[in-house]
C-alpha cells in the first residue's frame, strides 16, 4: 500500500511540472543605456541583444529582424512590414527625429539605415501571422516609468519597459511555450523610437512538444509500476 502511494505522489508530482512547464514565466532580456544618443555607443543594450540572439539560435524557433528600412515613412493606422508583420495602431514611420538630442523622442538604431518606428503616445500592437516565441526590440527615447509590452501565451503576461532616461535599451523576451499571436506596447503619453525588432516563429510540431512527452511517459511508468505493485501485494 505504500508503494502504491509512494507512486501516486510520482504521478501527482509529474503532472504538476507538467502544468508548471506549460506555465513558464518568460525569460527577459534587457539592457539599459542612459541618456544615449544615435552617436554614442550602446553596450548594455547591445549586449542584452546578442544575448537575446543567441537564446533564439538554441531554441525551437527562427529568428527574423525588422527594421522599417522598406517602410513607407509616413503615418498610418496598419502597416504591412517587409517581413509580413501587421502594426495597428495610429503611429508613424520616421527617418528623422522629432527633437535636439535625437535620444528625446526616439531615433533610428539600424547600422547604415534611417527609418524607425515613432511612437507618439498610446499604443501600438504588433500582429503576426505565425505565432511567435520570442519578442524584442531597441527602444528609444523612454523618459517615464510605467510603459509595459503585453501579450497572451494562455495567460495574460506584461514586461515593464525601464525607463532609459532619453537613452536607448534593448528589451525582448523568450517564452518557447507561448504561441503568440500578438503583442502591444504601451507608451502612455511618451514619444520613443522602436527599431530592429526581432520575432521569433514558433516552428511547428517543436514547441515544448519533446518536454510534454516525456514528462506523460514518466507518469505512464508510474502508473504502470503501481499497477504492478497493486497486483503483487
Amino acid at each position: 500500500m505504500k508503494t502504491f502511494a509512494l507512486h501516486l505522489l510520482i504521478c501527482a508530482a509529474t503532472f504538476g511540472l507538467m502544468i508548471n512547464v506549460a506555465q513558464a514565466v518568460p525569460i527577459v532580456f534587457s539592457g539599459v543605456d542612459p541618456g544615449a544618443n544615435s552617436f554614442n555607443p550602446r553596450p548594455n543594450s547591445d549586449a542584452a541583444a546578442a544575448a537575446f540572439d543567441g537564446a533564439c539560435a538554441r531554441g525551437p524557433c527562427k529568428l527574423s529582424v525588422e527594421n522599417f528600412e522598406a517602410s513607407p515613412v509616413g503615418p498610418f493606422s496598419f502597416l504591412r512590414t517587409a517581413s509580413g508583420v501587421s502594426l495597428l495602431g495610429t503611429q508613424s514611420i520616421r527617418n528623422t527625429p522629432l527633437a535636439s538630442p535625437d535620444g528625446l523622442s526616439g531615433y533610428n538604431t539600424t547600422a547604415g539605415g534611417r527609418n524607425f518606428l515613432s511612437i507618439f503616445g498610446g499604443d501600438i500592437t504588433f500582429a503576426f501571422d505565425s505565432p511567435i516565441c520570442a519578442f524584442g526590440a531597441y527602444i528609444s527615447g523612454v523618459q517615464f516609468f510605467g510603459e509595459t509590452i503585453t501579450f497572451f501565451d494562455g495567460t495574460s503576461q506584461t514586461i515593464p519597459i525601464p525607463n532609459s532616461f532619453f537613452g536607448v535599451q534593448f528589451l525582448g523576451f523568450t517564452d518557447f511555450m507561448g504561441g503568440i499571436s500578438s503583442i502591444t506596447i504601451h507608451a502612455n503619453s511618451d514619444i520613443i523610437g522602436i527599431d530592429d525588432v526581432r520575432f521569433c516563429e514558433c516552428k511547428s510540431g517543436e514547441v515544448a512538444e519533446p518536454v510534454s512527452l516525456a514528462l506523460i511517459g514518466l507518469g505512464l511508468v508510474a502508473l504502470g509500476t503501481a499497477r504492478r505493485s497493486r497486483r503483487l501485494a
